[in-house]
């Protein structure tokens, strides 16, 4: 089995997410996509005002139909700061990979990359893609990866948060099931 891991922390997950991590998983011939919410991600801070497990919902709602996609919660479950390369470490042990998981990142971390816990490491323990979040060209990146020519997703989840929060029209950047359980759980200020 080969798969792709995009990690992240959904807050909320929208279809920049899911389309560019399919896009890749086709493109590249992975098996499976691996959906990982970060739980405490080394370079961000998360708002308290949504849980973990609302995001984790989140992430299982987005995708609940799509049989290729498996969604874990195994950073929560290891507890402390979600680094990259224990995930892709508890992948490679979990599962009988034919091949190193291929690892999707936004080329928007590529600048910080190096400052990732064990950047080397991960390199050598899986195939970095980067994808494109907010320019079209390609950036230097001083580790081996592949860059993946993907349609430039014009929202984040912050500007998704900002929206919904001062009453604007999200319908078209979430997946319905997404935007219903935002609505009945009243995150984001909805």
């Amino acid at each position: 089995m080969k798969l792709v891991m995009l990690g992240g922390t959904y807050n909320p997950p929208h279809l920049g997410h899911l389309n560019i991590a399919e896009a890749v998983r086709i493109k590249f011939g992975y098996d499976k996509l691996v959906l990982v919410p970060s739980y405490r991600p080394a370079h961000k801070n998360i708002s308290e005002d949504v849980s973990f497990q609302q995001r984790l919902k989140m992430v299982e709602l987005s995708v609940q139909n799509w049989e290729h996609v498996i969604v874990s919660p195994c950073e929560y479950e290891r507890k402390g700061i979600s680094y990259s390369i224990d995930t892709i470490r508890y992948f490679k042990e979990l599962y009988s990979l034919d091949s190193k998981p291929g690892l999707i990142i936004g080329d928007d971390l590529v600048p910080g990359f190096s400052r990732w816990h064990k950047a080397d490491e991960l390199c050598l323990e899986a195939d970095i893609i980067v994808c494109h979040r907010g320019r079209p060209e390609d950036l230097d990146f001083p580790y081996p990866h592949r860059y993946f020519e993907n349609p430039i997703f014009e929202a984040s989840s912050t500007d998704i948060r900002n929206s919904i929060k001062s009453g604007g029209d999200v319908q078209n950047l979430l997946p319905q099931d997404v935007l219903n359980y935002i609505r009945q759980e009243k995150l984001y200020g909805a």
